[in-house]
């Protein structure tokens, strides 16, 4: 490695991204590349199917979305802001400390806060349900839109059913370095890690949301570094199976589309 690096060095090519990396009982030079998650915050609200699922209009389209919530819960492991441990789940129990520590008590705050838990609870028990997967498929083949709402969900549905028949076992953090998962004892050497930026939370819209988005993107400024898919390619062109982000960029893509369209629903 030493050699390698001063040998490319002198070349004026980048040396930092080679690493040794064995596969199959093979050790082979490797250019590191990594996933370029565009420094988002993919936060998938999940208020808005709460009420969609109350909603009679817009019924078999909610179930729908509840099977893609259910997939990305439990196959693809996008963290849940209620549970503990979770990165959002502790920033909201800090910005209720904070609130009940003030002097004047924000009623607003708190009734948002109240609605928070007890929506996050109710749609987490719904979509750890295994039958929002069993049948996943059968609500994307006999789904009929009604109009560009729908039309809007049943495209996205099929998205996140296609992802997950050609990747069934397919984790979010499965490209992501050893340890990355898990926040360092020191603050100093932490770079932003997976759920810091990829978790369901509360809603889009309020002052307890804005409130949390501002803390986190506070907190998140004080790195200098984050924590993204990584694969390792072979200098000398051979192939790995997998070795690829194409995983990735759909699921990426899905938690994009989904928050926008989350967005555009009207409760």
């Amino acid at each position: 490695m030493h050699h390698l690096q001063k040998a490319l060095k002198a070349t004026g090519a980048e040396s930092q991204n080679i690493r040794l990396v064995e596969d199959d009982g093979a050790v082979f030079f490797a250019r590191q590349e990594r996933f370029d998650t565009g420094m988002t915050l993919y936060y998938i609200a999940v208020e808005p199917l709460f009420y969609m699922l109350r909603d009679k209009s817009r019924k078999k389209a909610s179930h729908l979305l509840l099977s893609v919530f259910a997939y990305l819960f439990q196959v693809a492991r996008i963290p849940y802001h209620r549970q503990e441990g979770n990165y959002l789940h502790y920033t909201y129990d800090m910005l209720q400390d904070w609130k009940l520590q003030d002097d004047e008590e924000d009623l607003e705050f708190l009734q948002e806060y109240s609605r928070m838990e007890y929506i996050g609870d109710a749609i987490e028990l719904k979509i750890q349900n295994p039958a929002n997967l069993l049948y996943f498929e059968k609500l994307v083949v006999g789904f009929y839109p009604k109009d560009d709402f729908d039309r809007d969900c049943l495209k996205l549905t099929e998205l996140a059913f296609a992802l997950f028949s050609k990747y069934p076992d397919g984790r979010i953090y499965d490209k992501f370095q050893e340890g990355s998962f898990e926040e360092e004892e020191d603050d100093i050497s932490r770079q932003i890690s997976l759920d810091n930026y990829i978790s369901f939370y509360g809603s889009a819209c309020g002052g307890l949301s804005d409130l949390l988005i501002e803390t986190v993107n506070t907190d998140l400024q004080e790195f200098t570094s984050i924590d993204e898919p990584t694969i390792f390619l072979p200098i000398d062109d051979r192939e790995i199976k997998g070795n690829n982000f194409d995983f990735e960029t759909k699921l990426f893509t899905l938690l994009e589309d989904l928050s926008i369209l989350l967005n555009e629903y009207n409760y």
